[in-house]
């Protein structure tokens, strides 16, 4: 049992780890400019309209939960399990600490990636850009941008 067991959990080790990943999303203010009527960057928290993913419905929170399962899914199925393991990298559980952004116009961009080497880092840079444009944020009536963060974790063997 314990050798079947074994031999699941690193078939499906990134398929169980992206599943289990959680995602944390925040955003930092850079303040207002009330002058200009234009707000920057307001935390996901605090936001009146979160961005909102294709095909997303229903309230604040549900649209929130529907973006982040849906950026779940893009990575679950796009990034490149094998690059990990090909890299030389010691065996171990590494942890990749992601930012990113969709700004105004409902793009993502990659602003901060943290990962044991520029392979990965591309590969995660790559997945950003497969993002579909979203209807952006909105905080009292203006377009804002809104950055997310989340760790993800792979086990490299």
């Amino acid at each position: 049992i314990f050798e079947k067991y074994t031999n699941f959990m690193r078939k499906h080790a990134f398929l169980i780890i992206t599943i289990l990943l959680s995602i944390q999303v925040y955003s930092q203010s850079e303040g207002d400019n009330i002058e200009k009527k234009s707000v920057k960057d307001v935390p996901f928290v605090l936001i009146e309209n979160p961005p909102t993913y294709p095909g997303c419905t229903g309230n604040k929170l549900e649209k929130k939960r529907c973006l982040n399962n849906e950026i779940r899914r893009i990575f679950a199925r796009n990034f490149n399990s094998k690059l990990a393991n090909n890299l030389d990298l010691t065996p171990g559980k590494y942890r990749f600490k992601i930012a990113f952004r969709i700004n105004k116009s409902g793009y993502s961009e990659a602003l901060k990636i943290g990962a044991p080497h520029p392979d990965i880092v591309n590969e995660i840079k790559r997945i950003i850009s497969l993002i579909p444009k979203m209807k952006p944020a909105t905080q009292r009536g203006a377009f804002v941008d809104v950055k997310y963060f989340f760790p993800l974790s792979y086990v490299v063997q």
